[in-house]
């Protein structure tokens, strides 16, 4: 239907041109900014880092803790992933911290393009380039490339192992491999369980629900594969649970008690109805502000007849399905945080792309209305650069001025191909979202450096201080459930070698950082002072008598 059209070769030749410029500076902002700023202070990057860092020190890989207290609230797979890149680079950098983040986004690009390019209803010709868009429509979305592939973040690989489950349905069920599809899927849960926990098997659940009652196959529950894979996904989670609690002889309802929290603190039952309701309203275009710029093209679906086209193809049928299925968890809990949708978005973004590709022409009014926006906001961001040479936290940023005119060249280059390309703006559109994301390494990101690294100094010159003696955070200073001064202990525990514990215990020769509140009625000495995250002062001290 669209007049788009590429030429007839193979996917590797066409990957030469746009495609491999696109991808290759994407590669280059996500990969050079990693070790440039000290851990995030607004992100849960800390504590990923401090449990990961925990464990090494402890030797014991089975039970995390943060402060040497017993964690609960996520199981270990993605301390995993970091302990191995931490032994083989054989250090705690930032780099080596947000490597595997960046392995999950590229798992999850691929695994999206291979899966769209295989079973998109287009024609073989242009099958490559829909799913080259729609993997990177993923990856370069506002909220991905903006902000959340800043720091280490456990919904990356989630949302790869999620992503790869519900492919894997659709894949077998079209063989009819049940055995292969129950299996696979079941053992992709046991991992998402032990990488962020009982979403993962809500997301099964839905994902075979809902498609199976769609296609009218609900008897493939019962199917004997089905009773196999379940019984699969207890054994690898019961495997780690059994050496779990074979450490730790605490009961089982302690851990499963945090999970099931972790899972529904977010939910109408602690929010209540009112701000349930209120959330129902927003949440859409919630959702429209943080996956900028591509989820505009919602307007397609609001065509008359596209429901039943839709309906037509099985695999655009079934991305729809699995979506709503699946997006009605956070569209139904009034706080959610838009990462945790990441792992929906490629069924999401192969509708649209679909729509955009084979059920619209660039003629046509409401598309012709999502490409001027877009055009108008990427010439806006081009103009807008110029403002980082005034505002106070850029303009001190070392050669601001060449980095601004090479940004200014860069977008006035990727915007004027949009303007020009009418057929394709989709995919021009990646580009403009790769410069921008270059644009804030070299520009924004130089402006969060100094608080970052406050944290970092503050922290490391008190365990300098403390180099040779027990060091211990006091009663509540530093282990809270927040995980505000997390960032603190990992700069504490990553350059002394040891844990830096809790404690409410006064010991002898034994250095303690300690609050006001912890501090009240005690006799101390101080030895020094520190600023925690967040501005929360606290001292350094020495308690005059022990217990």
């Amino acid at each position: 239907m669209n007049q788009f059209s590429v030429t007839n070769r193979s996917w590797l030749s066409y990957l030469i041109g746009w495609p491999a410029l696109t991808l290759g500076l994407l590669l280059v902002a996500l990969v050079s900014h990693l070790g440039y700023l000290p851990l995030d202070t607004s992100s849960d990057e800390p504590r990923r880092a401090l449990v990961a860092i925990e464990m090494m020190l402890s030797g014991d890989y089975i039970t995390p803790t943060l402060n040497g207290e017993l964690y609960f609230n996520k199981p270990p797979l993605y301390n995993w992933f970091i302990v191995l890149f931490y032994r083989f680079f054989d250090n705690y950098s930032s780099f080596t911290l947000r490597l595997p983040m960046v392995v999950s986004i590229l798992l999850l690009g691929v695994t999206v393009f291979s899966f769209v390019r295989r079973y998109i209803p287009v024609r073989a010709d242009k099958a490559t380039m829909v799913a080259f868009v729609v993997a990177m429509m993923v990856l370069t979305n506002g909220r991905v490339l903006i902000y959340d592939s800043l720091w280490s973040s456990i919904d990356f690989p989630f949302a790869w192992l999620t992503y790869l489950a519900m492919m894997l349905v659709y894949h077998f069920d079209r063989r009819q491999k049940y055995w292969a599809l129950f299996l696979s899927t079941y053992a992709l849960t046991a991992l998402g369980f032990l990488t962020k926990g009982l979403p993962a098997v809500v997301f099964q659940g839905l994902t075979l629900l809902s498609w199976f009652i769609y296609t009218r196959q609900f008897r493939r529950l019962f199917h004997p594969a089905h009773f196999v894979g379940i019984g699969l996904f207890l054994l690898i989670t019961g495997c780690y649970y059994a050496a779990y609690f074979s450490r730790n002889h605490i009961p089982l309802t302690s851990v499963a008690s945090v999970l099931f929290d972790e899972s529904a603190k977010r939910t109408v039952v602690t929010f209540g109805v009112g701000e349930t309701l209120l959330h129902l309203l927003t949440f859409p275009f919630e959702m429209i502000y943080h996956f900028v710029p591509y989820l505009l093209l919602l307007i397609l679906l609001f065509r008359r007849g596209n429901i039943k086209r839709l309906r037509q193809e099985p695999f655009i049928a079934f991305n729809t399905v699995v979506f709503l299925a699946n997006v009605v968890v956070y569209w139904s809990s009034p706080q959610v945080y838009a990462r945790y949708l990441i792992g929906l978005l490629p069924l999401l973004f192969t509708v649209l792309a679909y729509c955009y590709y084979e059920q619209s022409e660039p003629t046509q009014m409401d598309r012709k209305w999502v490409e001027r926006i877009w055009l108008g906001s990427a010439m806006i961001v081009t103009a807008g650069c110029w403002v980082a040479l005034f505002h106070p936290k850029t303009s001190i940023v070392e050669g601001i001025t060449w980095k601004v005119t090479l940004i200014f060249m860069l977008l006035a280059i990727s915007t004027w191909w949009l303007w020009q390309d009418t057929t394709n703006r989709l995919a021009r559109m990646l580009l403009v979202m790769v410069v921008v994301r270059i644009g804030i390494n070299w520009i924004t990101l130089p402006g969060r450096l100094a608080s970052r690294q406050f944290y970092k100094n503050e922290s490391e010159r008190i365990a300098r201080k403390t180099m040779g003696s027990p060091l211990y955070s006091y009663r509540e200073t530093i282990y809270n459930s927040s995980g505000a001064a997390d960032v603190n202990s990992f700069h504490i525990t990553a350059l002394r070698g040891e844990i830096l514990r809790k404690t409410n215990r006064k010991l002898p020769n034994a250095y303690y950082i300690a609050d006001s509140a912890s501090l009240q009625g005690e006799r101390y000495e101080t030895i020094d002072t520190i600023c925690l995250f967040n501005k929360h002062p606290a001292k350094l001290v020495r308690f005059l008598s022990a217990d």
